[in-house]
């Protein structure tokens, strides 16, 4: 069967013949908060079916078109979290009234196998039931079908240290389907509270928008219950009886909100697992993992400054092509280099740092990006937004027309290898103890030791100036960070980026060891892994543990490793096993037999879903 695949892709094989050199800046942005509309108009024409796999696309057009109405698009989507919930399809209406009807109609799985109620919960993410048809009434060159999910099949030329930087970036980029799915999670979360809140919306921010982020990263969510701006001309006289807040002020009630949904998303919302409740951090959030799209979730209450932030990252990365792909090397050589920590909290530098550290580069030295007082100079009164929390944001969205005045390197052919070792040349010789950062005006300022927020390194909060968006980074990892760019600035500047055979991990130091860990290992993090300097090792050090220990209790140390892998079967017997004979695999099958139990899938026995192994 050979499926129309239309060229409107957004997929990395495309973009491997695509050389640096010609690539050009053009006067054309649009604003992120127009993207999140149009998106979210998307998304709410569209839902999510699990089917068999791709081809399952004829049998899935022709119901829709014939029991629903008119399909506008259909994105397929591999979760490759899972292996229940692998292939989906987001099918987009022409008409919103369509997705209403499927809800309508959609039927429920009644019980399982064990006799077990399902709850009847309706919800875009849906599957496909029944056998599949044998001759799907629509042709197969009609279906308006889009797959970003197919795999490389030619070897791509030979790249300049430039280009690699570049298509390391693409590589990595969120493609049009993930972005869409990204729509959908916010959508089931948006919808399972408006029965009660009419016009709540569940707002994306993050690196899922704002252009720097990977198709792998988390998906950050806020929740507003009514986001509508009014002024007194526009209000009703007709007003809705409501509660106020009985105790403990605005922040007791946004934790109890907070631990409410919560409750909702962990006991009714399908897909969402591992439900985690963070209430009495400075922004309190949920963290959740949606299982049917492979994706870790976070989901916030009432401030939207964050999408806000959101939309400044986003200008700067749209006002110059190779903003974006400098940030990814930069991020990639930082993790590389140890400077970012998998660990939270953390004493080390953060992604977000990172790219705060970029944009203040790019605006001291080669005038790419302009500083947020220029933006806000520039704003009308339709780029005025105030937050619940009280943040007021009034800088330009869109910058679309006013691209070549805001960027001074707009023509400049500036390499992205000639910008990486800029960044790091800039940093190595950045005295961090005297100064710090400011986005806001685009300079470099003497460190304001009074400074509540100052710490090791200050870098301003750029919509938020009374915080330090470096505030948790300790001297050790400063030092680090100076230390690890003069070594990358040497590494650079003996490079030629048209250099033949150049590859771009010579500028991480070579390829980077990796430990070989089993499956059934787990590893004791080192104190460096944490974010601890020297002085706090010392005190640590201090505390001696007991001599007197016995021979089943000998604490195991090596000084050449920065880890302790220690191998949970040898702690059980000579063999290896829990229990001796040919048991062996035991651990491994509870592993295993508790994940199908976590992804299981309720559906009714008499209807069998079309992706079983049995057609």
């Amino acid at each position: 069967m050979n499926l129309r695949i239309t060229n409107r892709l957004n997929t990395s094989f495309q973009h491997r013949l695509i050389h640096t050199k010609e690539l050009k800046n053009i006067l054309a942005y649009e604003p992120l908060l127009d993207i999140i509309t149009r998106r979210r108009r998307e998304a709410r024409r569209s839902v999510m079916v699990q089917v068999k796999d791709a081809k399952s696309a004829p049998d899935l057009f022709s119901y829709c078109s014939t029991n629903i109405g008119q399909v506008k698009e259909m994105h397929f989507f591999r979760n490759k979290e899972t292996k229940l919930f692998t292939n989906f399809y987001i099918v987009e209406f022409e008409d919103e009234n369509c997705v209403l009807e499927v809800l309508d109609k959609g039927s429920h799985g009644g019980t399982d196998t064990n006799n077990k109620l399902h709850i009847p919960v309706t919800s875009p993410f849906l599957w496909l039931s029944g056998t599949r048809a044998k001759n799907p009434r629509a042709a197969d060159d009609s279906i308006p079908l889009y797959n970003d999910t197919l795999e490389d099949t030619e070897r791509p030329p030979l790249l300049n240290l430039s280009d690699q930087i570049y298509h390391m970036w693409k590589s990595s980029e969120i493609s049009e389907s993930n972005t869409r799915v990204r729509y959908m999670v916010c959508r089931q979360v948006e919808l399972a509270v408006r029965g009660m809140f009419f016009n709540a919306t569940v707002l994306p921010f993050g690196s899922s928008v704002n252009g720097f982020g990977q198709h792998s990263g988390d998906q950050d969510m806020v929740l507003a219950l009514d986001p509508r701006e009014r002024n007194k001309e526009e209000m009703s006289r007709l007003v809705f009886h409501s509660k106020s807040f009985v105790y403990g002020g605005e922040n007791a009630q946004t934790r109890r909100y907070l631990d409410q949904i919560s409750d909702i998303i962990n006991v009714f919302l399908p897909g969402c697992q591992d439900v985690q409740k963070i209430l009495f951090a400075r922004v309190p959030i949920i963290k959740y993992r949606q299982e049917l799209t492979g994706m870790d979730c976070d989901l916030s209450f009432m401030t939207r400054s964050g999408v806000y932030m959101s939309c400044l990252l986003h200008v700067w990365g749209g006002i110059d092509w190779r903003v974006r792909p400098l940030v990814a090397v930069v991020k990639h050589w930082a993790k590389s280099q140890k400077l970012v920590k998998d660990v939270r909290p953390t004493n080390y530098l953060t992604n977000f740092s990172i790219v705060m550290m970029v944009v203040c580069y790019l605006q001291q030295v080669h005038r790419m990006l302009p500083s947020v007082c220029e933006l806000e100079s520039m704003s009308s009164d339709k780029d005025v937004f105030i937050c619940e929390d009280g943040v007021r944001v009034s800088f330009l969205h869109n910058v679309g027309p006013h691209i070549s005045s805001l960027n001074q390197s707009f023509s400049s052919d500036i390499s992205l290898l000639q910008l990486l070792h800029g960044f790091f040349e800039f940093y190595s010789e950045f005295d961090f103890v005297a100064n710090s950062l400011n986005p806001v005006n685009g300079t470099t300022e003497l460190k304001n030791k009074k400074w509540q927020k100052s710490s090791a390194m200050d870098i301003i909060n750029p919509i938020e100036p009374a915080l330090n968006v470096s505030y948790n980074v300790n001297a050790s990892a400063v030092r680090l960070l100076s230390e690890r760019c003069r070594e990358a600035s040497k590494r650079c500047g003996k490079l030629v980026d048209n250099q033949p055979g150049a590859d771009l991990s010579a500028i991480f130091g070579g390829k980077q060891k990796q430990r070989a860990q089993s499956t059934k290992a787990f590893a004791i993090p080192n104190i460096s892994d944490v974010g601890l300097d020297g002085k706090e090792k010392a005190e640590r050090t201090q505390s001696k543990p007991s001599e007197s220990r016995s021979a089943d209790n000998k604490l195991i140390t090596d000084e050449k490793k920065s880890k302790i892998n220690i191998d949970i079967n040898l702690m059980f017997g000579k063999q290896g096993s829990l229990i001796q004979g040919n048991e062996d695999n035991l651990l491994k099958k509870d592993k295993e037999r508790t994940r199908i139990q976590k992804e299981k899938s309720i559906r009714s026995s008499n209807k069998r879903p079309v992706f079983k192994h049995m057609l």
